[in-house]
């Protein structure tokens, strides 16, 4: 039986990639950074019918060197998800130092025990920060790590896959990238991602509704890209940007609306206004630089190489609303 290792097993997309893998008959090696998230982790999935025969954890800190090593031995695959996210102004230590030094841990040690390939989850953000903004972006693109307007975020997942491509193309080892755009959908362990959080909740605060747009993918969708590319052979040395779609934001709360959550703001505020507002409160100003515009994603990695063809996000928009709801953060 195959063994693949899984860093950051209790998060919100690993879970299903744990539940992917043990559902195909490999053994999985997860890690988690303290002892009740194991728990955490077999619950979810003794809860979503997923046997616990074949798996087994290890409990590894991205800023510790102890456990590493031993924790990926007679391991072919490694899916390295562990990584802070932490959206807006925070301390760049915060975030850049756990994401480049725990990605040089895992991969180091994926290095010394042979694994057969390594694949990193990396993020949209790595792909749409250049200092000359343009509404299209591919597979190709990369943040601009000399682009003063970077939040840390940002450079964290920049700087993080940025090294794992050095540190890959020195030790010869086949690697890839999936580089998702805002995912949505419920969480296995009732726990939503902080980006996911976030962006929902502040949807539901807004009086008015601006003219921006938001890329959004399904996380089951991401999941299955991680084994998609985890799997083919010509998925090595390949980013996998993946969207399913480019969405204004008043058609997204149009959804939410329609499926019964009657907060969400219905009336667009005036671009002209809100450009006004935007030289009094400094907070509004980067909505104002967005309005109007719409991107353009090019995901042709993974919608050719790997043959990922996303379901629509729209019931995963919902469901992440749902389960915000079911835990008392929002309101109907």
């Amino acid at each position: 039986m195959k063994r693949v290792f899984v860093s950051g097993a209790s998060g919100y997309i690993a879970m299903y990639c744990v539940k992917i893998l043990i559902n195909k008959g490999y053994f999985v090696v997860a890690s988690v950074r303290k002892k009740s998230q194991i728990d955490l982790v077999k619950n979810s999935l003794a809860k979503h019918g997923i046997g616990l025969g074949n798996i087994e954890f290890k409990i590894l800190d991205l800023l510790k060197d102890d456990g590493w090593n031993d924790a990926l031995k007679n391991c072919e695959y490694v899916l390295h998800l562990a990584s802070p996210v932490i959206p807006g102004k925070v301390d760049k230590d915060i975030l850049v130092k756990p994401a480049v030094e725990g990605m040089k841990r895992c991969l180091n040690a994926a290095i010394k025990n042979g694994a057969k390939k390594y694949i990193q989850t990396s993020s949209y953000a790595a792909i749409y920060g250049r200092i000359i903004h343009n509404n299209e972006h591919s597979d190709n693109d990369w943040t601009d790590l000399s682009n003063k307007k970077l939040m840390p975020y940002e450079i964290s997942k920049t700087k993080s896959e940025k090294k794992m491509w050095e540190m890959a193309k020195k030790a010869n080892l086949d690697a890839c990238s999936i580089n998702p755009v805002l995912v949505l959908g419920p969480s296995m362990t009732g726990v939503l991602s902080m980006s996911n959080r976030v962006v929902i909740k502040k949807i539901f605060s807004l009086s008015f509704i601006p003219d921006v747009s938001i890329s959004v993918v399904g996380v089951q969708d991401v999941a299955e890209a991680h084994i998609m590319a985890m799997e083919n052979d010509n998925a090595t040395g390949k980013r996998f940007l993946l969207s399913e779609k480019t969405i204004k934001l008043k058609e997204l709360c149009g959804i939410l609306f329609d499926a019964g959550y009657e907060k969400v703001p219905r009336y667009l505020i005036p671009n002209f206004i809100l450009k006004f507002a935007a030289l009094f409160i400094p907070s509004l100003r980067l909505i104002a630089s967005r309005l109007g515009s719409v991107e353009t994603l090019y995901t042709k990695n993974a919608n050719n190489i790997l043959g990922w063809l996303p379901k629509s996000v729209d019931n995963e928009i919902i469901n992440s609303a749902k389960q915000l709801y079911d835990i008392g953060i929002l309101k109907k």
